[in-house]
């Protein structure tokens, strides 16, 4: 029997974190909806990765001379890039020798690519270009907005019901969620559990049995958290046993490979899941770039790969769209590193994907056709890549609406 501080502190401390997963506000979810729909994930690349360290011409003269050999993908030898069919004309473009989880993806027409994409607002402010990418808006006199691009899609098509619709995964609610009432922040799907005795729950319950708003919200979250948990497969003694991925899938024991497993198992719960975000940091590469970026490279596409190959039954449904805030400059620095830069290159993933190749248009890296003659030109705006997935996917008839001061939407065929 707990006293009555331990009941009111496990009280307090169920309610605030409800197992250790934090919701925007609390929702009124449909308990009963198990079936997914589309289900879209927004990979956000938090720190400006360098997306010519990752896909790039490797023949052109301009790119060989600004890059030192730690920050550029090479055209043969040891490290030698690995090469993409169906690229843009007139280049050898390839992908960073680590990627080779990518270069699987693109060859099996799952994955596509959209370089010299990004931001038409040329800032090089880390928190500046972020907060514009998640609000879905290129004017800084627009961040004044309370409401994220995804919660506008989300609102707009009216889906965002069901037990878990929406979900940050490994982290806090981004602000491509604000203003969505059901964004729950979840790491793992066996720790989303009630953490009181069966006292303190049973206290909970009776009072969250009555009428009226935070009642119904307080009763249906434990719901939510007791259903969460009978589809965690458990050991005799009720343990939660550790998540077994299709045959022959390896996650990489990383950051990024902890939370596409996190997903995965959660598609496969059938719990309603439709919305999801993932943040992947570590792309700020000023110095000494080579092992970093070798290393992120390799986590970003082992991850993806893993990921993609452990929800064969569900690829049809699913869309990833992969950006970072900004690209790196064209010339490494004297750090052999890069530094912030404006275009960079867009990575869309599904089974409704027009992929195994490069889409929108590639501006050139001599001098006249860099941005301010020193970064990759944007020639796509990373809004019209997501304007295309909200009118194709989600039935938006209007989808320059979502995103403040975009004037018209320009098609990129990143969906067949």
């Amino acid at each position: 029997m707990s006293t009555r501080r331990e009941f009111l502190v496990g009280c307090s401390t169920a309610i605030a974190a409800m197992a250790g997963a934090r919701f925007g506000t609390l929702a009124f979810a449909d308990s009963n909806s198990s079936a997914n729909e589309e289900i879209l994930v927004f990979l956000f690349l938090r720190g400006g990765m360098d997306g010519l360290n990752l896909v790039a011409p490797v023949d052109d003269v301009n790119y060989i001379t600004a890059r030192t050999p730690e920050t550029m993908i090479s055209g043969s030898g040891a490290t030698a890039g690995l090469p993409l069919g169906n690229a843009y004309p007139g280049g050898d473009f390839r992908l960073h020798h680590s990627a080779g989880g990518l270069k699987e993806l693109y060859d099996n027409k799952n994955l596509a690519l959209i370089h010299a994409s990004g931001l038409t607002n040329g800032t090089r402010s880390h928190f500046e270009a972020q907060d514009l990418v998640d609000l879905g808006v290129a004017d800084m006199d627009y961040l004044h907005y309370n409401t994220g691009w995804l919660d506008r899609l989300i609102s707009a098509s009216n889906h965002g019901s069901g037990i878990i619709p929406v979900v940050s995964v490994g982290g806090s609610v981004p602000k491509s969620l604000f203003g969505d009432p059901g964004a729950v922040a979840m790491s793992n799907p066996a720790t989303f559990a009630f953490y009181g005795t069966a006292d303190q729950k049973q206290a909970l319950e009776s009072i969250y049995s009555g009428k009226g708003l935070l009642p119904k919200a307080g009763a249906q979250t434990i719901q939510n958290l007791d259903l969460i948990q009978s589809k965690i497969v458990k050991d005799k003694n009720g343990r939660p046993l550790p998540y077994s991925p299709t045959p022959s899938v390896n996650y990489p024991k990383n950051s990024l490979g902890n939370m596409m497993q996190s997903l995965a198992e959660l598609i496969k719960m059938e719990v309603g899941l439709q919305f999801a975000t993932v943040d992947f940091g570590g792309w700020d590469t000023h110095q000494i770039q080579g092992p970093q970026f070798n290393n992120q490279a390799q986590e970003l596409s082992d991850s993806l790969a893993s990921f993609w190959n452990d929800i064969q039954q569900y690829q049809k449904k699913v869309t990833l769209v992969c950006v970072s805030e900004f690209g790196r400059r064209v010339k490494a620095n004297q750090s052999n590193g890069t530094d912030h830069g404006h275009g960079n290159v867009m990575l869309v993933l599904g089974g409704d994907v027009n992929g195994g190749k490069m889409h929108g248009t590639w501006p050139g890296l001599a001098t006249q056709q860099l941005d301010q003659g020193a970064d990759l030109a944007v020639t796509t705006d990373y809004r019209n890549v997501l304007a295309e997935i909200a009118q194709k996917k989600y039935g938006i008839a209007n989808p320059a609406s979502l995103f403040p001061g975009l004037k018209s939407v320009k098609e990129v065929g990143v969906l067949s």
